[in-house]
């Protein structure tokens, strides 16, 4: 899996530097991490850390980083990488304390420590990746994910597909002449616009502590608040480990794709989870609707086919030589409410290119031990 963190030139010379990636929001901080109870940050402000919460916590030791560095001074905004994650997602609060907050002039307390995959020097522009149609037949050709992130001006780490990282590798490659860095240490050179190698080997020493969004997702739940973004946050972070990984992953034991906040539309439509797996001959594609509150007509009647129609349109035509599953899944509080229960069942959308199952519907709850539960009722 590939992920895109936005840096600008002050900040991407220490990522290469200090080897790793970050996310964060101005001088916002988030105390409810280290303290479940605290009442201090604004509501607003938590839902929008907490989704950079989701964002990291959905990258795994192992998945491919690439930057974007932001356009400046008339040069344009350009891709580099690749590297790789070898840490899980961690926490360094955005305080006088967070690790080269002054070095970087901005504090990213969301971040993964990384190495070097295959670095090449030159980067690719965004013109080059995102509006170039040389060899492309198709809209679904176009790296989507970056388009809308584009558009939108928000997430400072993207998820992009399978297909889009290919795509972005090739270029890479060929601007490179397929020749990477030969060296375990970077820096960034401003004068040049390009990474090099770097002779100085620096040792990452900040606060590693981890990120755990449960205890906050509890205590929202308890007191009645709005607690979607921390259940999101909470799924990125354990959909494929027990016991999770049996109700919400096709294939139990294999390792999958995750998208969050998935862009679906030049508006402000977004699949909250989507998850892919591949085998030799098929794909499964499901496309989850989160709900902190129990489900209504209008995620049957409307958002959910939305869903499956982008789907179709954009992202269905890259799998044409496999069989695709699609199944559509609902996860909201509680049972189905009885006068709902029909309306699930009846539920139908067809796809000529795919095989969509009927909707699934899983609910969520904690119990009298404050466990959390997940139960499928569909």
């Amino acid at each position: 899996m590939t992920h895109v963190f936005v840096v600008d030139e002050t900040t991407f010379k220490y990522h290469l530097e200090y080897k790793f990636a970050g996310t964060g929001a101005g001088d916002k901080t988030a105390p409810f991490l280290l303290s479940p109870t605290d009442t201090t940050c604004k509501v607003t402000t938590e839902r929008m850390l907490v989704g950079m919460i989701a964002d990291i916590s959905r990258i795994r030791i192992g998945d491919n980083i690439i930057f974007y560095l932001q356009s400046s001074q008339g040069a344009p905004g350009t891709f580099f990488g690749v590297f790789k994650v070898v840490s899980e997602p961690f926490f360094d609060e955005n305080d006088q304390n967070n690790y080269l907050l002054n070095e970087l002039h901005k504090g990213l307390p969301f971040r993964v420590l990384i190495d070097g995959n295959r670095v090449f020097s030159k980067g690719i522009t965004e013109h080059e990746y995102l509006d170039s149609l040389k060899g492309k037949n198709h809209p679904s050709d176009l790296c989507w994910s970056l388009i809308y992130r584009k558009l939108k001006g928000n997430r400072g780490c993207t998820m992009i597909m399978d297909y889009e990282f290919n795509d972005l590798l090739k270029k890479l490659e060929n601007k490179n002449n397929g020749q990477v860095i030969n060296s375990d240490n970077f820096t960034f050179n401003c004068a040049t616009k390009q990474i090099t190698a770097n002779d100085t080997e620096h040792s990452y020493d900040g606060v590693k502590n981890p990120i755990d969004i449960t205890n906050r997702l509890l205590y929202k739940f308890h007191r009645h608040n709005a607690f979607e973004s921390h259940l999101q946050a909470y799924l990125t972070a354990n959909f494929d480990r027990a016991p999770y990984k049996n109700l919400l992953l096709p294939l139990s034991d294999q390792t999958a794709w995750i998208g969050n906040e998935v862009s679906c539309g030049v508006g402000m439509q977004r699949i909250d989870l989507m998850l892919k797996q591949e085998t030799q001959t098929d794909v499964y594609i499901k496309v989850i609707e989160l709900k902190d509150e129990p489900p209504y007509r209008a995620i049957i009647d409307y958002q959910i086919p939305w869903y499956l129609e982008w789907l179709s349109d954009y992202v269905l035509p890259k799998y044409i030589d496999k069989t695709i599953h699609v199944i559509p899944t609902v996860i909201a509080k509680g049972n189905i409410p009885a006068a709902l229960v029909s309306h699930f069942q009846n539920f139908n959308f067809n796809i000529q290119s795919a095989s969509v199952s009927p909707l699934e519907y899983l609910g969520f709850d904690v119990d009298a031990n404050n466990n959390i539960i997940i139960t499928k009722y569909l």
